[in-house]
């Protein structure tokens, strides 16, 4: 007997549609088709409805001031899979030891509810241990932020050189940045997109695009924001092994168009101007960026306040992505089949994550059932990550899913817990 049968669903995958049936046990799916032999505990219509992939959040910090980590995984994994988020990669703000993994890992273990992994952060003496925890499936890959260090340059192409496996960056040339922020520093409210200005972007982008031409190494550009970066990597993009994340708030928000007084919208890789944003969305159109991530931090506006340089850096964002997205849908600005592609199977592609980001037999039963073109304006109340505020409140959004299934488990519908979900299992990665 499965666990679970979902019937005459429409299946979307980047390639297409396909009304089918689809049946779970153990955790995993298998059977897509018509008609699966024998009956199920549930068995559920899915009728006018579509079925996709959970989405895979590739770009979240789960870290905020005085909160306990096991807790903090708890409140933000609950929140994110209400809305269709159904694993977390988790990136930590500063440098991290194998110790630090283990503990990162551990406080996930005793929160989750949903499939979490991270990545090791580069930046210390731990660099080679750090690698070969890469290297043994421990972590998805190395990630390196290059901003204020100028020792951060060098830091990169050694790794790059010296190690294996993928490699994320998140990247600012040092210098553009230090005179930037002495130009400003008189100032006790400047831009942020003035301190880390867009030619610290493109000229650290310039950096990494001359390393992935000279080897085959992969790269991962966690948050793209400029029109010159993607103006820089465009000629080159079907041949380096070089892919890119953008987020929510490079995609809806800008200079332009929202208030950036004070610390509250203060984020890394910075807001941008409204050609920035609208070159993000062309190259989404254009296939010249892979994934969509959240760069989700859950900061409160109490720990934003205190003016711009007390600030620190980060917005939250994972519980909306999915609905966001589906609302860029409803407008005509996104496929459904390119939302499932950047949210589900280019991310388990690119991060190894075995098991995730598509629906067929063998894979996880990750699997949202939803209703498309259904919107409404996104209200503040209905929010439930720790951070308590959206920057997108106001926005029209789609609806939460109808269901969410988190290894083969319902835990979701219409937006609400269904009981008190389990703790879920570490991702498992390819190497």
């Amino acid at each position: 007997m499965y666990d679970l049968i979902i019937r005459d669903a429409t299946i979307v995958h980047s390639g297409g549609r396909l009304v089918a049936d689809v049946a779970v046990e153990d955790g995993r799916i298998v059977f897509v088709g018509s008609n699966p032999a024998g009956p199920a505990r549930q068995d559920l219509s899915g009728i006018g409805r579509f079925l996709i992939p959970g989405c895979i959040d590739g770009d979240v910090r789960i870290d905020a001031p005085g909160a306990d980590p096991a807790a903090l995984w708890a409140a933000e994994t609950r929140a994110a899979v209400t809305r269709g988020v159904t694993t977390f990669l988790h990136r930590a703000a500063r440098p991290t030891s194998p110790a630090d993994l283990d503990a990162a890992a551990a406080a996930a273990a005793a929160g989750s509810v949903i499939s979490h992994g991270q990545w090791a952060v580069a930046g210390t003496g731990a660099d080679a241990d750090l690698a070969e925890r890469v290297a043994q499936g421990g972590a998805v890959g190395l990630s390196l932020r290059v901003s204020d260090d100028a020792a951060d340059l060098d830091r990169l192409r050694a790794l790059h050189a010296e190690t294996r496996g993928l490699l994320g960056v998140l990247a600012e040339d040092p210098a553009v940045v230090a005179a930037a922020r002495a130009r400003w520093a008189g100032n006790p409210a400047p831009l942020h997109d003035d301190v880390h200005p867009a030619r610290a972007a493109l000229e650290a982008a310039r950096e990494i695009l001359s390393l992935v031409r000279a080897s085959p190494r992969p790269v991962h550009v966690h948050q793209l924001s400029t029109a010159g970066e993607l103006n820089l990597y465009d000629p080159f993009h079907d041949d380096v092994p070089l892919t890119a994340g953008v987020t929510p708030q490079h995609l809806f928000l800008s200079t332009d168009t929202t208030d950036q007084a004070g610390g509250l919208l203060k984020t890394d890789p910075p807001v941008r101007p409204e050609l920035d944003r609208r070159a993000l969305w062309a190259a989404i159109k254009r296939s010249r960026v892979e994934v969509f991530s959240s760069g989700h931090v859950p900061l409160s506006r109490a720990h934003k306040a205190g003016g711009y340089w007390a600030a620190p850096g980060g917005l939250p964002g994972a519980e909306t992505l999915l609905p966001l997205l589906l609302g860029a849908v409803k407008n005509g600005r996104l496929g459904l089949e390119r939302l499932v592609e950047m949210c589900c199977e280019a991310p388990a592609r690119i991060f190894g994550l075995q098991g995730k980001g598509r629906i067929q037999v063998g894979a996880d039963a990750d699997m949202l059932l939803f209703t498309e073109g259904v919107t409404r304006r996104l209200q503040e109340g209905e929010l439930r990550s720790s951070a308590g505020w959206s920057p997108y409140v106001g926005r029209e959004v789609g609806v939460p899913p109808l269901l969410v299934m988190v290894g083969g488990r319902v835990v979701a519908q219409d937006g609400r817990l269904t009981g008190e979900p389990p703790l879920a299992a570490p991702v498992r990665y390819l190497r």
